[in-house]
């Protein structure tokens, strides 16, 4: 499919489902995750992006990683954050090369590999997205303390989530915590900051 077709089916995805009663939607206010300290944030985890690679904790030891949970069908808080992401990386400039962000999707039942790799590229290219079973998705989830749960919404379903984005640094460790009210200026400025003093 083209790009400009890609363009034209999230656009018009988006716009269907924000029309959809927003009675069904709870989302997590900012930051809203599991509580628990930084060291405690981040693990082991095994899963898949969306090439069909099968990836761990140990595929991205040495690199500065931007981590965010989300789901392709989320109507507003999801394709928001990828595009401030991608943003991001645009202001980060020549250190963008040292950040891979990664979207790990809540809903791997819908999130294909395949699907996952046109939601991400639709943002950026560079944005590299992750599925698994629910166990291993789960498992992930958990070591990042992220809240989500499915909630029915008439014959399809939501995923209310928390909406943090995490840097994690060269050694797996939370370097910085970004909620909803950081926009893309903020995080750019932050993770310059983190990235020239570590």
């Amino acid at each position: 499919m083209a790009k400009d077709s890609l363009a034209w089916f999230f656009a018009g995805l988006i716009a269907l489902l924000a029309g959809l009663p927003l009675a069904y939607l709870y989302w997590p206010a900012p930051g809203d995750e599991v509580a628990r300290s930084a060291s405690d944030i981040g693990g082991a985890f095994k899963l898949t992006d969306h090439t069909g690679r099968t990836v761990t904790e140990e595929t991205f030891a040495g690199e500065w990683t931007l981590v965010f949970f989300g789901f392709t069908h989320c109507p507003d808080i999801c394709p928001t954050t990828l595009a401030d992401i991608s943003r991001t990386l645009q202001l980060l400039g020549e250190r963008s090369g040292r950040v891979q962000p990664l979207f790990v999707t809540l809903d791997p039942q819908r999130d294909t590999p395949e699907v996952l790799a046109a939601y991400t590229a639709f943002f950026d290219e560079r944005i590299l997205a992750l599925t698994g079973s629910e166990e291993d998705i789960a498992v992930m989830a958990n070591a990042y303390g992220v809240y989500f749960e499915r909630v029915p919404s008439g014959d399809t379903y939501f995923i209310n989530h928390g909406t943090s984005i995490y840097l994690m640094d060269p050694d797996g460790q939370l370097a910085a915590r970004f909620s909803r009210r950081d926009d893309s200026q903020s995080m750019a400025r932050q993770i310059t900051t983190t990235i020239d003093q570590g």
